[in-house]
């Protein structure tokens, strides 16, 4: 089995120090008694040709003369020399190296073309490093400072990733005075090589590491970031703090969609989709590290204020307020509890307040109260320094109430300074994190309790899909083929609504005339009442220029509504080009409400889709919320129930609720529609008119582009949609269909009956373990995947609208990016059919055409079906070193 390209990065036996010299002032000098005097167990050895030794230790010219074993070099030497560094890694069998050098893409042209080499010659070479341009890699409990930093960083299970060597170098200056401790902190520099992706990947099974903290200010690799942060989030807390929120972009949109979503809008949208928790400011960061290193996590979003300051407690719940957090009311028991030790005059409620002369043993009391209170999943202790306040005796008894084994965070805001410093330093001694404010104790809460929302939020599965028919590919890539060769980038209104017909949603019939006369005929033949429109290809937006007429009823209204409408046209935009009106029947949806549903192209993340309160005031209401394809039902509802037109979808005084579920459909296939057509780089259905008996887009605006050559259908996309083209569908020595397709989020109760179905042996030997039914976590887990990184094909037997999972066949791509582990099963009741073959067959096809070159997996030895299975596909078995009652088998692609 292949190693994970980033272990002996992280993990290294032996260190070679490129550029370590006696001069007090050179980056090398620093690395190299960083590393000497961090206490790092295996050699570290100075490469440097100008010296004989450095430091009392033998200093080596070149590292084919090192005689010690090493894992990792640390580059410090002129830019243009690095690449021939790399080369002799290479060819001495060293795969790992940090470049902290500068003078690479960010000094310019020439910086760029040299990166680009150094980059090859890393390829060649077998390398995989971190920088250039970077401060380093510390990794503490390996006593490993390989960076220039003033400060060591203190052990513990915090990782720190950033794109600002600056900021890494606060943080552990930070860091000491508040007792927080690393597992690793590791600076990216211009992730040449080694990007956020790959550390997360590694980070995501670490064992050293609990939570993780990203400092980002450009994503080069969104579908790398994506992926490894959506594993990582699942099992750990991830909060990331992005710069550059408020640039403007110099991009000139042709849709209202392109000029309402903003590229922060996008990078919080991934973010969601990641279950990642974004800071926004750097204090903000500081207060979730500090958080993250107590080690507690939060049960839900119920806060407990418990303070001696009625004040300290209203600022602190209108954060929370601010925030989504619920101060909620405590239990009848809690408060019979207090009233027992209390003063008379407490608060009765939530904020605890046990007033100004409150002693160390009343805040002890009152803290054990609120940890035991089932209403509350964490409790803020805020004292403000009063007469009576005995700000270090009350901190010690506040550590003396927290339970050792307690599973509820305990946070600790003491106001003030001079009087309150002792305090603080027990506190923080004793993990404990204390907040200087009120408003940053809660939101350093608010991080526990978003990252508890996501994982629940994670655990949603969609409705199973009920059978609708497929879109119409093949008819919308010739439409804008044809546009795209006549060199048009915006289809006209005929194309537009065509392109929504082959994708199922709903249209009115719209026809062209090029005069009045031919604009009555229209008429006519839709029937009246219609609406006009203009017809130009340099006129987006119909309505600023009077291009807009509804509720003609007669031929009469027709033939003056063409004269008004194009002369306006011709005043307003007289170097348009006019090609005539369309005409359509007017809109006949009872009770509608007018939404927009739209797509644009962010350069980093791809398509991203908006949902919003639609009309001609799209752009001064700005009600509207993004996420980014493909989307399901469950998350097309997350999104329409961010925006405030939400409320109006619903029942309200004499108006019905509009048929919800209809505009649920409409965003899954506009999500499609930019899945499947990369063309597609901007798209508008507004307004969209939804009512109680279904929807209707009444215009429609997309921007085409050609995109440019690239290895795959969906290299478009930051999130990989459902993949149609594995779909397959073959006969049963039985006559039966069996139809082998990826798995999608939507299969999640076949995929639950499936596994319940088994028998108590097929469990064992898939799990190798008891198990009787698939937990909320694994069934998600199963059925929402990533097809970058992973695959599932379910084989299904019976007709459309019957059919019943008989099998299941995954895989999981290593860290090395080159091989991955596989586990299949066949349901007992119809296996000796071939399903277990076909299954495994198109498997090891989809990981073929993903590029891995090898799959492997793990089968009980009495397995005997299962290996038998794998002899006749050509695997090769031996007995596991770890397990002599598991057999490893593998075999090339």
């Amino acid at each position: 089995m292949f190693k994970r390209p980033l272990e002996t990065l992280f993990n290294p036996r032996g260190i070679a120090v490129f550029g370590a010299s006696e001069s007090p002032t050179s980056v090398g000098s620093k690395v190299h008694a960083n590393l000497m005097a961090g206490g790092f167990e295996g050699p570290v050895v100075p490469v440097n040709p100008k010296y004989e030794s450095v430091r009392g230790q033998a200093c080596y010219k070149s590292i084919a003369e090192v005689p010690d074993r090493i894992d990792v070099a640390v580059i410090a030497t002129p830019a243009a020399t690095i690449p021939g560094i790399l080369k002799d890694l290479g060819a001495a069998g060293i795969g790992a190296a940090i470049v902290l050098s500068a003078g690479f893409r960010e000094v310019g042209e020439e910086g760029r073309k040299l990166e680009a080499t150094l980059k090859e010659a890393a390829r060649k070479a077998g390398v995989r490093f971190l920088g250039p341009n970077c401060v380093g890699l510390v990794r503490p409990w390996l006593g490993m400072n390989a960076t220039f930093l003033n400060s060591d960083a203190p052990e513990g299970r915090l990782a720190v990733v950033s794109q600002s060597g600056a900021l890494c170098s606060a943080i552990v200056d930070w860091a000491g005075p508040h007792h927080l401790g690393f597992s690793a902190i590791v600076s990216l520099g211009n992730s040449a090589d080694a990007d956020f992706g790959d550390v997360l990947h590694f980070l995501s099974t670490d064992p050293k590491t609990e939570a993780i903290l990203l400092y980002v200010e450009g994503i080069n690799n969104a579908p790398g970031f994506l992926s490894a942060l959506r594993i990582a989030a699942r099992s750990k807390p991830v909060i990331v703090l992005k710069s550059g929120r408020h640039a403007a972009s110099s991009k000139a949109a042709n849709t209202h969609t392109g000029a309402l979503i903003g590229s922060d809008a996008v990078f919080n949208a991934a973010l969601s989709r990641s279950g990642a928790v974004r800071a926004s400011t750097f204090g903000q960061l500081f207060a979730a590290a500090e958080i993250l290193s107590a080690g507690k996590r939060a049960g839900g979003n119920r806060l407990g204020i418990v303070t001696n300051g009625g004040g300290a407690g209203v600022l602190a719940a209108d954060r929370a307020g601010d925030l989504g957090l619920d101060v909620a009311p405590i239990t009848e028991k809690t408060v019979k509890a207090l009233d027992k030790i209390l003063s008379p005059y407490w608060s009765h409620g939530n904020p605890i307040d046990i007033l100004g002369d409150a002693s160390a043993d009343a805040y002890g009391i009152a803290l054990k109260a609120s940890l035991d209170d089932p209403n509350l999943d964490g409790v803020l202790v805020m004292l403000t320094p009063q007469a009576m306040t005995e700000a270090s005796a009350v901190a010690q008894g506040v550590v003396d109430a927290v339970p050792k084994r307690g599973k509820k965070p305990v946070l600790a805001c003491w106001m003030g300074e001079s009087s309150v410093c002792e305090g603080r330093r027990i506190l923080s001694e004793n993990g404990i994190p204390d907040f200087i404010t009120p408003e940053r104790a809660v939101e350093a809460f608010s991080y526990l309790a978003q990252h508890h929302r996501h994982q629940r939020l994670a655990l949603e599965v969609p409705e199973p899909l009920t059978e609708v028919a497929d879109p119409d590919l093949m008819g919308a890539r010739m439409i804008i083929d044809t546009a795209l060769r006549d060199g048009r980038h915006m289809l006209n209104d005929i194309e537009s609504k065509a392109i929504l017909r082959a994708f199922r949603i709903p249209t009115n019939m719209t026809i062209e005339a090029d005069s009045a006369g031919d604009a009555l005929v229209a008429a006519e033949t839709v029937g009246f009442p219609v609406a006009m429109k203009i017809l130009s290809p340099d006129i987006p937006h119909k309505s600023d220029v009077g291009g807009v007429m509804l509720n003609l009823m007669t031929a009469g209204d027709v033939m003056a509504a063409w004269r008004q409408i194009t002369e306006r046209a011709k005043a307003t935009r007289p170097e348009a080009r006019i090609e005539g009106v369309t005409i359509e029947r007017m809109a006949q949806v009872d009770d509608a409400r007018e939404l927009v549903i739209g797509a644009s192209r962010d350069p980093v993340f791809g398509p991203v889709i908006m949902f919003g309160a639609g009309g001609t005031m799209v752009e001064i209401l700005r009600d509207n919320a993004v996420a980014l394809p493909p989307l399901n039902a469950v998350l097309a509802n997350r999104l329409i129930d961010r925006t405030r037109v939400s409320r109006l979808l619903d029942a309200f005084r004499d108006r019905h609720a509009v048929k919800r579920e209809a505009v649920v459909d409409v965003l899954m296939r506009v999500s499609d529609m930019v899945c499947e057509l990369p063309e597609v780089v901007e798209l508008d259905l507004n307004p969209l008119f939804a009512g109680p008996d279904g929807v209707l887009s009444v215009d429609a605006r997309i921007v085409i582009k050609r995109p440019p050559s690239k290895d795959g259908p969906y290299d478009h996309m930051a999130i990989h949609p459902y993949p149609r083209h594995l779909i397959n569908e073959v006969h049963l020595s039985d006559g039966q269909i069996l139809t082998i397709r990826p798995i999608r989020p939507e299969d999640a109760e076949s995929e639950r009956n499936f596994v319940r179905d088994l028998s108590p042996q097929a469990k064992r030997f898939r799990f190798m373990g008891t198990i009787n039914e698939l937990s909320a976590e694994m069934l998600a887990r199963f059925t929402q995947i990533d097809y970058r990184t992973e695959m599932a094909l379910v084989a299904l037997v019976g007709g459309e609208g019957r059919q019943k999972q008989v099998g299941v066949a995954r895989y999981a791509i290593n860290p090395d990016r080159r091989s991955c582990e596989f586990a299949v099963v066949v349901n007992d009741k119809v296996q000796h059919q071939g399903i277990g073959t076909r299954l495994m067959k198109a498997l090891m096809d989809a990981a073929r055409d993903h590029g891995l070159v090898l799959i492997e997996g793990t089968v009980l030895r009495e397995n005997s079906q299962m290996l038998h299975l794998m002899e006749e596909l050509g695997f090769h078995s031996e007995r596991s070193a770890d397990d002599p009652e598991i057999v490893v088998v593998q075999r090339e692609l």
